[in-house]
């Protein structure tokens, strides 16, 4: 093992000289998010003085050496701070002062540590979104991480085709067929060895498919032949997730993209036939939604539904307890025991017992308080309010306008996702949010500036005409 860690890291100093001057920030946030994805723990992993070094972690190092070489170079756009620059900055300060005053080592065994648990879900993207932020995305510059996402879609999508047909001598990385490892095995859960956030980058995968690849190129026959052969593979390896609230994500992007790339009649008659198959769909196949089987009997299906409840009811009662700072990063399990012998209601709270949180939104309040879901409430709404801001002011540039319909995208697929699971357990989830969401910022800050030089130029010319203006004489 130390000798393959030996010629990895020889590997990696040699791939990541090239990185550096020929790659830009956003492929290599990108090339991340693969590494992370395709390169677990689970793959490699070297103990190094007390410290965990994947794949991942190395390359989030040659990430910030890109940037760091770009600084150099003059190639970066130090950028001044904004509204929802300062309510992330607020959001994450409070979560680090809930972790750092919650005593270290108080998480349920076997779940990642809580120091970790900060690095992981929130920090590591975070600290992208930051690298991203104070780069120069020309739209040349973006399509290698567009190029890099597809491919990676592509992958994704036959993996999980592999798996439900058991071909298991066909996939890779071989992990993927241990069912010890991970969760849903039986569904298509890629590297990720978890159904929804296969389901998540392959969202990712088709926002990026139809708002760049096809939008920005409509007239180019190699658009519609990519687009036209790639979203039936995508669609399929979402559909082999088997999960609802990927669905439901999937759903919200087709919406978006069809109130966003179609105009006129074609938008309304394509809205009003997806809502009345949505609706026939929801009538006929509602009940069995609810309960079909996929890894697990209908039964246990029908009770991981109704456990949902126990969520809900016990993060009400702790709240309760707690209600402006809450009870610490990543607690809710560690604190929850007691409520769980609560028997003024018929719910059974007992079934929760030992599980992670099902609701990202309920294990902020309970985690965070009033103080934590106030700040995470104002950064979605500046977030939109940029991408609402991009995609609808007149001097904003086709590339601008695909970057806010990507976000809106994955801000919707994220939100769907929060209501149903924790999402910050690993880097996958918030990495591919700081993706989207820089890029909406590089080019919402390029479209304020953008409006500035116009409205200076225009001033310019104003007073200029008024300079040059005879005055009338007087007799």
């Amino acid at each position: 093992m130390e000798f393959a860690g030996a010629l990895l890291g020889l590997s990696l100093l040699a791939w990541s000289v090239v990185f550096l001057r020929v790659h830009n920030v956003f492929a290599g946030s990108i090339i991340f998010l693969i590494a992370t994805t395709i390169f677990p723990p689970e793959y490699l992993k070297l103990d190094v003085a007390g410290l965990s070094l994947t794949i991942d972690r190395a390359w989030l190092l040659i990430v910030a050496g890109q940037f760091t070489w770009d600084i150099y170079c003059g190639k970066t756009n130090w950028r001044n701070l904004t509204g929802s620059d300062a309510v992330l900055f607020l959001f994450l300060a409070w979560l680090i002062v809930r972790t750092l005053t919650t005593p270290i080592g108080k998480e349920i065994q076997g779940q990642p540590s809580t120091v970790m648990h900060l690095i992981n879900g929130y920090l590591a993207p975070v600290f992208l979104y930051f690298l991203m932020r104070h780069s120069r995305l020309k739209p040349i510059d973006a399509w290698p991480a567009i190029g890099l996402v597809l491919i990676f879609g592509v992958y994704l999508s036959v993996t999980a085709v592999l798996e439900i047909t058991k071909q298991w001598s066909l996939v890779w990385p071989p992990f993927i067929a241990d069912p010890t490892l991970g969760i849903h095995f039986g569904r298509a859960r890629g590297p990720m060895l978890q159904s929804v956030r296969l389901g998540m980058c392959l969202c990712l995968c088709l926002a990026i498919l139809w708002a760049f690849v096809l939008r920005l190129n409509p007239n180019a026959k190699w658009a519609w032949l990519t687009t036209f052969s790639l979203t039936p593979l995508f669609l399929l390896g979402i559909l082999l997730t088997y999960t609802r609230s990927i669905w439901m994500g999937t759903i919200a992007v087709v919406v978006i993209l069809m109130s966003t790339l179609l105009v006129g009649k074609a938008r309304a008659i394509a809205l009003g036939s997806l809502v009345i198959s949505g609706a026939m769909g929801g009538l006929i196949l509602g009940p069995s939604l609810v309960a079909f089987k996929r890894e697990y009997s209908e039964a246990e299906t029908l009770e991981s539904t109704k456990m949902r409840g126990a969520f809900a009811y016990v993060s009400v009662e702790m709240f309760k307890d707690r209600p402006i700072t809450g009870f610490g990063f990543n607690q809710f399990q560690v604190h929850n025991r007691p409520y769980l012998d609560d028997r003024r209601t018929s719910i059974r709270l007992e079934s929760i017992r030992g599980y992670v949180h099902h609701n990202s939104y309920l294990s902020l309040l309970v985690d965070l308080g009033l103080i934590g879901v106030i700040l995470f409430a104002f950064v979605a709404w500046s977030q939109i309010r940029n991408g609402w801001t991009l995609f609808h002011h007149p001097l904003s540039d086709p590339f601008g306008k695909s970057a806010a319909i990507l976000g809106f995208c994955m801000l919707a697929v994220h939100a769907i996702q929060m209501a149903f699971h924790e999402v910050s357990f690993s880097s996958i989830e918030y990495t591919i949010l700081a993706f989207s969401l820089g890029m909406v910022q590089v080019y919402r800050d390029e479209l304020i500036r953008k409006t500035e030089l116009l409205r200076e130029a225009s001033t310019q010319s104003a007073s200029t005409s008024i300079a040059i203006t005879p005055t009338a004489s007087t007799e």
